[in-house]
């Protein structure tokens, strides 16, 4: 029940459902429980053993880089139970009134679908020039001067200037300059707001840290994984959460095949259904995850989301607000 996130009183839900008698009491389940947590402990500090030979295997002069991040399995943290976990990397103007005297939100200033084009410029920046982070520096100060840029006030100073460039201006004054016409841009006001915050973004003490094209993506999966076998909508003890981060470890390194090893701890005869039945469901998700990693994949739900967003503005524009913390 552990594997899919249920405790006892769902055993009990679903063996009367069926018919089938009790399974057993708290007592006995409890003696389960310990058990479970002590091969758990054990099963996943083998794991991550052969997770850190793997991972030491890759790296010729023994500099291992990593991606920690922490999750609460409640908001708040007033259950004062969190996970923390170390993956080895081969993972506030809604309202005020700007310059202008408008909001930073809006028709023709920063939308939802101009946010997603930044935080996907941002992303290629980095990816495009993940080995220096001078050129990366570079590429994500051409994402906002490029963004923000009109006719009577052009900012492609860190644009490309090859004859191959992504930038339309800099690629019309090899030919025909007079022509040209900016698409309309943010209002100045906006420009002057987001602009510290690529200069935040963009500092080289942060683009150090995005050397090697590395992603806290693995981090969040586990996490996921976790609260998965101990979801956050139903309350647990420390030993649950416990169990559940040990099982998410081991399944995140070795696949689910890896709950063969932990049945077999128990004592329990392992038949042919239970191999394929894990071997299968590992393949799936092997097979599942490169297909999200092609380009065409992502490019897809890139644009299914900006549609979404563009739809939203839409109808935000049509029924003015609907919905806003304190202002009803």
């Amino acid at each position: 029940m552990r594997c899919i996130g249920q405790g006892l009183e769902s055993l009990k839900t679903f063996c009367a459902v069926l018919s089938l008698p009790n399974p057993i009491e708290q007592k006995s389940h409890d003696v389960i429980n310990n058990k479970l947590s002590r091969v758990m402990k054990e099963v996943a500090e083998e794991s991550m053993k052969r997770a850190a030979v793997e991972e030491n295997s890759s790296s010729p002069d023994n500099l291992l880089t990593v991606s920690g991040d922490g999750t609460w399995k409640t908001r708040g943290h007033s259950l004062l139970i969190g996970v923390c976990t170390v993956i080895g990397a081969e993972a506030v103007y809604s309202k005020k009134k700007l310059s202008d005297g408008k909001t930073i939100g809006g028709k023709g200033r920063l939308t939802d679908s101009l946010i997603d084009k930044l935080v996907h410029y941002y992303g290629n920046a980095i990816r495009c020039n993940s080995t220096s982070v001078k050129e990366m520096r570079k590429a994500i100060l051409a994402v906002w001067g490029h963004s923000c840029s009109t006719d009577d006030e052009p900012m492609h100073w860190f644009c490309p200037t090859n004859p191959n460039t992504w930038c339309k201006y800099n690629a019309a004054i090899n030919n025909n300059l007079q022509n040209y016409k900016h698409k309309p841009s943010v209002a100045k006001a906006v420009r002057d707001v987001i602009k510290p915050v690529f200069a935040d973004l963009s500092h080289p003490a942060l683009l150090k840290k995005c050397l090697g094209d590395k992603t806290q993506n693995p981090n969040e999966s586990l996490n996921s994984l976790i609260w998965k076998f101990c979801p956050k909508t139903i309350g647990s003890s420390l030993q649950i959460a416990e169990i559940a981060a040990n099982l998410a470890t081991s399944v995140f390194n070795d696949g689910n095949q890896i709950l063969i090893t932990i049945l077999e701890k128990f004592g329990l005869k392992i038949n042919r259904n239970v191999c394929v039945f894990l071997a299968e469901r590992d393949n799936r998700r092997i097979c599942t995850s490169r297909q999200r990693r092609l380009e065409s994949s992502f490019e897809a739900r890139r644009a299914k989301k900006i549609k979404k967003n563009k739809e939203i503005e839409l109808f935000q524009e049509q029924e003015r607000i609907s919905y806003d913390p304190g202002a009803f």
